[in-house]
């Protein structure tokens, strides 16, 4: 019973999982940037230094535009603010272009006087993501650039300041000079777009691990570091001000590294590569999301963010609103650290509306008007030729505490005040002479590309509290000639905030939060608890129900308590819209945590001219493709732990030369045995962190259904590998064959000596490989060592395969040629075969199974005089009784005994060394495997070879490991029957486990974990051979 359910786990599993991977792709938002377009050709202009002669493949350029005179900086008198772009992962130095265009337009439109000066830096587009030796090469580049690019300014300051602004990778180099005392003195601010910064996307690199963890060790020191507790809620107000900010006013923070700031971005939903938990950072001083920008608003795939025109313009108004103009007609960034975040807050946050006065005065007295009513809508189709006043009493009735305004088509800031009316004499209208303006509690909400929705939420009761002399709220909209119009509402907060939970993953069907609103409702508030972790996804569906006109438009507001700067807009102007309304947290929740208390909060502003049903379900489609996004780089740890499972259940059972099942090269990869490797991790994991008698395992402790899905994918992986390998070895051998002949430019006659020398004395494999990898690269030798591994097996597979069809072609004919004659003649014949067959395995397996042969057939000789003496029996029986003996029996155990003597010589020898076709696949896999996680430092090795660069080869000890196993098992014609197999599985299990303890996140411990399995298998095999023929000579 279990075994069929794990069965229909392990298809359900890679089934949810291909599913989730679409999914992705599938409710993905359109890209709504607007390109940035240059004005002039964009030119850069090399900066030389020293440093390029230690650095031949990098370099440092000054962009400019529309000059065709060639420019050197080193030459010229620079005047403006520098900022430096350093590219990311595989990015280019010519990504500058957007960024510094826009500030080249902006500066030629101002008339402030404010330039800046942008540099940029060629990494040669290195795959710093993936390999961590290109780090601290680019670290010590950037350094050098810093300095030479501070030594031009020098000469007007003597204590000049930078900007850098980093894209994926870069952010984090950058980030990782602050660690230099001498240089983060002299940088003031850095900006990271979509970087992973306090830990790597995927950690393939043992390099990349170190850099990660000496940069923030290092930060811990010198920078005040932020972490969410289990008091954190930045959903209280509309915006909270940024954690490190609360710190400074308790004076608490670190004086020396606090004096910079860190603003970081990230791109929201479309990035698929940088996903959005990665990019804020304990040690930022803000944290936003492309999305929740003000006047940006889209969500940004990882290209895209670095010539989105929305977002450039937002980085360069921040720039140029913290730089000012010195005397000498120069341009430096300002030194005030609370200035500057101040700025960065209304830029990457929330837009500071800064009203004309504390106090406007009134003159007009024309067009005055008051409302009492709970709900109003109020619109001029054809605009309106002089301002309109509209007074709106805040003194209600007790319970209603909440009045949500929203304008439309005003641009103008101060269109919101508070004021107390007096009536006029002659009309007896009301009116007010002064009002204070309330712009700060003016929320800009995106519109989908529409005209801006410019919303208030009003607490009437703090209102009144406060302003004890106020008795209106004044809304004042602006001469236009444009649609112009007002909502307003006036609620009990009671009514409409909702709290709900967040459905459990077995629980289907729609729930209802809100039955139905009223006509003119402009906000709702859900309160979600109980949503926690980043795989959970929440559907709420929106549907109207009654419009006065067909087109309407919701904005939601999602903000998670604990997550300070994941705020997520969303526009919805169609029930099936894509991508819907999904809820999801982009972080772990902190320890002790109470979502009960501290919900995250959905606002809902609506269309007034819909009533709507608000329904929320568990998305199982956003739930799988958050698990894909968020864990898929488990998948390799679990597909080494199927692998070493596999690996136990087929060390030490033999398939029989010339049965069906000997063909089979899948067998053991059938197997759910590997599931309660999870189990018993999960709980060891619990005893380790809480008795501390191993190494700390790594830190995320998430459900264990992740875990189980991830590793029944695995399983479901791992068998459509095994059997594409079997397909590879048994249909496309010759097709790879030619493929490596015309990759390695060797000759067919060359080849074919290096595989029958190899496949011979396989120690020379072991030997050739190894010297390749101490010569060249790890990854160039184990690549040379898989070739010729699947050429081996290719080989062996054919011949054995011929062998078996011949030996079944002949036995038919055998049976065919002696239907009709004596049973002696078939045992002759099928003794024959057997001794051909022999002869031809000890050939190919050598003397260590001599033994064995000669005891099978001396097994197989005895049946045969058994029979014999069986037969004889029953023929005398037969001529002293012919009356009582059946003839149909006597035939019936003639053909049983013929189809024994025939089927001894097949069964009875077991498949060993390269015969042993389960066994060699799975260490074939687990070769490939090592193989793809040496692959980026194969790269870099290919493209620094071009320079003469050294660098590290993280994986070259382990592989070097594997390599030498390899060669011996291959020599020992392994696997060989012997004793001990216990040990290994036991090992095997301890390596499985290992794989889920400490590798999930840590990818590359996986070299070394599958280096102690091939080291561990061959010293198995060995010392047997060595107890074997030990114990002969002593017999």
């Amino acid at each position: 019973m279990f075994r069929k359910f794990a069965v229909l786990l392990v298809i359900g599993s890679i089934c949810c999982f291909i599913y989730g991977v679409g999914h992705i792709y599938v409710e993905v938002e359109e890209n709504a940037c607007r390109m940035t377009y240059m004005f002039g050709e964009p030119r850069f202009a090399p900066v030389r230094f020293g440093a390029n002669k230690q650095f031949p493949n990098y370099g440092l350029y000054y962009y400019y535009e529309g000059v065709r005179k060639p420019l050197d900086p080193l030459k010229m008198r620079m005047t403006g603010a520098p900022v430096i772009f350093v590219p990311g992962n595989a990015g280019s130095y010519k990504q500058v272009r957007s960024l510094a265009s826009v500030a080249l337009r902006k500066a030629l439109h101002s008339d402030s006087g404010i330039h800046l000066d942008y540099y940029t830096i060629d990494y040669d587009e290195e795959l710093s993501g993936l390999y961590g030796g290109y780090l601290y090469h680019q670290q010590a580049f950037l350094k050098h650039c810093i300095r030479t690019v501070l030594s031009l300014y020098r000469s007007r300051n003597n204590n000049p300041s930078i900007v850098l602004i980093g894209h994926s990778m870069g952010g984090k180099v950058a980030q990782s000079v602050l660690t230099d005392v001498e240089l983060s003195q002299h940088i003031n601010t850095i900006i990271s777009i979509a970087t992973p910064l306090d830990q790597p996307v995927l950690n393939l690199d043992s390099r990349i691990a170190q850099f990660y963890t000496q940069t923030n060790a290092l930060l811990v020191q010198s920078r005040t570091a932020t972490r969410p507790t289990a008091e954190t809620n930045v959903c209280n107000s509309l915006y909270q001000k940024p954690l490190s900010e609360q710190e400074r006013a308790r004076n608490t923070l670190s004086p020396r590294l606090d004096n910079v700031l860190l603003i970081s971005t990230g791109g929201g939903n479309r990035d698929l590569l940088v996903r959005s938990g990665l990019t804020s950072s304990q040690f930022n001083d803000i944290h936003a999301m492309t999305s929740a920008i003000p006047k940006v608003s889209v969500s940004c795939d990882h290209l895209s963010a670095v010539w989105c025109l929305q977002f450039m313009q937002v980085i360069n108004r921040f720039l140029f609103s913290i730089s000012h103009v010195r005397d000498d007609h120069s341009v430096v960034f300002s030194g005030n650290k609370q200035r500057n975040l101040q700025s960065a807050t209304a830029h990457f946050v929330k837009s500071r509306y800064q009203s004309r006065s504390s106090v406007m005065h009134f003159k007009s007295l024309q067009n005055w008007n008051e409302e009492r009513r709970l709900v109003i809508n109020k619109y001029f189709a054809n605009g309106l030729k002089a301002h309109y006043h509209e007074l709106i009493s805040i003194l209600r009735q007790e319970r209603y505490k909440k009045l949500a305004i929203e304008v439309l088509n005003v641009d103008d800031d101060d269109w919101l005040f508070g004021c107390e009316a007096k009536t006029h004499n002659e009309t007896g209208k009301l009116f007010c002479t002064k009002g204070t303006p309330l712009t700060h509690l003016i929320q800009r909400l995106p519109n989908g590309g529409r005209e801006a929705r410019n919303v208030a939420i009003l607490d009437l009761n703090n209102l009144r509290k406060t302003y004890r002399q106020w008795t209106h709220v004044l809304i004042r909209l602006p001469p236009s000639s444009k649609r112009i119009g007002f909502n307003m509402d006036i609620y009990d907060p009671i009514d409409r905030t909702i709290d709900i939970r967040m459905p459990r993953w077995y629980t289907f069907g729609q729930k209802a939060a809100i039955n139905e609103t009223l006509q003119g409702t402009l906000h709702y508030r859900l309160r979600i608890a109980e949503l926690i972790e980043p795989f959970q996804g929440l559907r709420v569906r929106i549907q109207p129900l009654q419009c006065l006109h067909p087109d309407y438009r919701i904005t939601t507001r999602l903000c998670v308590p604990w997550a300070a700067g994941f705020e997520r807009y969303q526009t919805l102007t169609a029930p099936d819209q894509k991508p819907g309304l999904y809820i999801n947290v982009p972080l772990v929740i902190p320890r002790h945590y109470n979502t009960t208390l501290n919900p995250l909060v959905l606002d809902i502003y609506l269309d007034p001219n819909c009533r709507y049903h608000v329904t929320y379900e568990y998305s199982y489609a956003d739930a799988l493709a958050r698990l894909v996004l968020e864990f898929y780089g488990w998948l390799p740890a679990h597909l080494a732990c199927v692998l070493f499972i596999v690996m136990k259940n087929q060390v030490d059972k033999f398939q029989m030369r010339g049965t069906f099942k000997s063909l089979k090269a899948y067998i053991g990869y059938f197997q759910f045995s590997s599931l309660y490797i999870v189990t018993g991790c999960r709980l060891l994991k619990k005893v380790v962190l809480t008795t501390r008698i191993l190494p700390l395992p790594e830190a995320p402790d998430y459900s264990i259904n992740i875990s189980i899905i991830i590793h029944c994918a695995a399983i479901a992986l791992s068998i459509m590998a095994a059997f594409g390998v079997w397909i590879a070895l048994t249909l496309y051998g010759n097709v790879f064959y030619r493929i490596a002949l015309r990759v390695t430019r060797l000759s067919q006659a060359t080849s074919n000596v290096l595989i029958s020398v190899m496949t011979h004395l396989p120690i020379t494999f072991g030997i050739l490989t190894i010297a390749v990898a101490l010569g060249s690269c790890s990854g160039i030798a184990l690549i040379v060592a898989f070739i010729f591994y699947f050429l081996m097996l290719s080989n062996a597979y054919k011949d054995y395969l011929e062998d078996y069809l011949w030996q079944k072609a002949a036995n038919l004919l055998n049976l065919g040629g002696s239907g009709g004659g004596s049973n002696e003649n078939g045992e002759t014949t099928a003794q024959t075969t057997e001794t051909s067959n022999e002869g031809r395995a000890q050939q190919e397996q050598g003397p260590a199974i001599s033994k064995n042969q000669t005891e099978n057939d001396g097994l197989a000789t005895s049946d045969r005089n058994e029979i014999a003496d069986g037969d004889d029996e029953t023929e005398n029986d037969d001529n002293d009784d012919s009356n009582e003996t059946n003839t149909d029996e006597e035939e019936e155990a003639a053909r049983a005994a013929k189809k024994k003597a025939e089927s001894s010589s097949d069964t009875d020898e077991p498949c060993l060394g390269l015969q042993n076709f389960p066994f060699h696949i799975t260490l074939l896999l687990m070769l490939f495997i090592v193989l793809l996680l040496n692959m980026p430092a194969t790269l870099a090795w290919a493209r620094s070879r071009r320079y003469g660069i050294d660098l590290p080869d993280p994986c070259l000890y382990p592989s070097v490991a594997v390599l030498g196993a390899l060669s011996l098992l291959l020599q020992m014609k392994a696997p060989q029957k012997c004793s001990g197999y216990w040990t290994m599985s036991v090992a095997l299990y301890l390596c499985s486990g290992i794989c889920l303890l400490y590798c999930q996140a840590a990818i590359y411990r996986l070299n070394f974990v599958i280096a102690t399995a091939f080291v561990l298998l061959a010293a198995h095999q060995g010392l047997c051979i060595i107890w074997r023929e030990a114990t002969a000579r002593f017999c």
